[in-house]
């Protein structure tokens, strides 16, 4: 019998905004396969026994990928668990602003059998906590799981979900038009400051924004804030619940601070500027730099292969230690309401595998967190470390109320328009007790 769980599904809908945006609704070119530097698919076998359901039939499968920017990737995974299991088919669903249509569809009652999810996030753990998605705690295969990895995905202790890759967020930067400026990496935010007044003297646009993309912005924002106070959700919460307001508590102040200094190296419209726009602008390098996710990488060499470019950790503003903000960015969970979980479990052990993981791993090339990975990500390459090593902090807004970011959007637009940072102030307070007042 399918879980219901109809209350959360209702409330999720009418916000209408569960991801914290790690590159799923982005219409980013990806690799068919094999990708620049990648590996071919895993290679066909024959040697594995069909698997059928009780009737005889061929089991089939609904995978549903919300992670949009990746489709090309899975078609060729499926084929090669298909030709490997003729027993079992995966039909793969990928439609436009997937998490809201899969919010509707639980709220219909209508699960899909296998589903891409983001663990870490309130939405995924209270469906893990409502019984809706399997425990698999038992299988073997999550032994290749990074066990750091593995114990943020967890839920009370049990395992829902087989993770796959991290994805992180901080600044490319192209280290040509830095090198030929006399410029190192920045390591602090006032040598970041430093490197952009430098490029503006030699005629280089600093950075490229994205300030119309209102997603995009409201992540830089959110990420910032988080390299400012990795626990800024605690903060929130007590302004939400009327304990405490930003006047008081620092964070949001020096965010916004922050937010208009870089500004001031960027566009001379960037609230005329999207996404694409940005990326354009690193491509033609007619910017040197964009705070931006691990997942723009490959779409800016996508438009040009030949960039030298690499992902560094933000600094953070108020000169303190400056960990990246990251997510879990890959990662399958078989529902409960799957008719046929033996095939289910099948295509999980299928990717976790050292070739498919590997084969993920070259062409999706967010940083891996199975162990028989050999990562060949040079762009991405200080991230990883970083990640590997714990010098990293989950995004605030796996915590947050669904809605909570989508609502600060437009007061961040308004900021950016204004320089007003004492009505930003009161709109994020306003927003806080909102969505936190009575958040258990």
């Amino acid at each position: 019998m399918k879980k219901r769980v109809l209350s959360l599904a209702t409330a999720a809908l009418m916000a209408c905004s569960l991801l914290a945006g790690c590159g799923g609704g982005e219409t980013a070119a990806t690799t068919a396969a094999p990708a620049a530097g990648g590996t071919e698919a895993p290679a066909a076998g024959t040697e594995a026994p069909a698997t059928e359901a009780a009737s005889g039939e061929e089991v089939v499968l609904e995978l549903y990928l919300q992670k949009t920017n990746v489709v090309d990737i899975f078609k060729e995974m499926i084929a090669d668990f298909e030709s490997k299991n003729p027993g079992i088919k995966i039909e793969l669903t990928s439609v436009p602003d997937p998490e809201t249509a899969l919010v509707t569809r639980i709220a219909s009652n209508d699960y899909p059998d296998i589903v891409t999810i983001w663990p870490a996030e309130k939405f995924y753990r209270d469906l893990m906590r409502d019984g809706a998605l399997m425990d698999i705690s038992d299988q073997a295969f999550l032994d290749v799981v990074a066990p750091g990895t593995r114990d943020i995905a967890k839920y009370d202790g049990k395992d829902y979900s087989l993770s796959m890759t991290m994805s992180a967020y901080g600044i490319i930067v192209n280290n040509r038009l830095l090198e030929e400026n006399g410029i190192e990496k920045p390591q602090t935010w006032d040598e970041l400051i430093a490197a952009a007044e430098t490029l503006k003297a030699n005629g280089i646009q600093p950075f490229a924004f994205y300030d119309k993309s209102t997603e995009q912005l409201g992540q830089m924002a959110e990420r910032l804030i988080g390299v400012i106070n990795n626990d800024i959700t605690s903060q929130i919460t007590k302004v939400g619940k009327g304990e405490s307001d930003w006047s008081t508590e620092t964070e949001v102040r020096q965010m916004a601070e922050a937010m208009l200094q870089v500004r001031e190296y960027g566009q001379v419209d960037t609230l005329g500027a999207g996404y694409e726009d940005a990326f354009n602008d690193m491509a033609t390098e007619k910017a040197a730099m964009i705070f931006y996710g691990s997942w723009g990488i490959q779409t800016i060499l996508n438009l040009n292969p030949e960039l030298d470019i690499e992902m560094i950790a933000v600094p953070n503003p108020t000169g303190g230690d400056a960990k990246v903000a990251a997510s879990i960015d890959t990662a399958l969970s078989i529902t409960e309401a799957c008719e046929n979980k033996e095939a289910a479990l099948k295509f999980l052990e299928y990717m976790a595998s050292a070739e498919t993981a590997q084969f993920y791993a070259d062409n999706e090339q967010n940083p891996p967190v199975i162990e028989t990975v050999e990562y060949n990500r040079p762009q991405l390459q200080a991230m990883a470390d970083k990640l590997n090593s714990g010098d990293a902090f989950f995004t605030p807004s796996v915590y947050w109320p669904a809605g909570f970011r989508k609502s600060w959007e437009a007061p961040l637009q308004q900021l950016i328009l204004s320089g007003d940072i004492d009505t930003f102030i009161k709109d994020t307070d306003a927003i806080c007790v909102e969505y936190f007042a009575n958040l258990e």
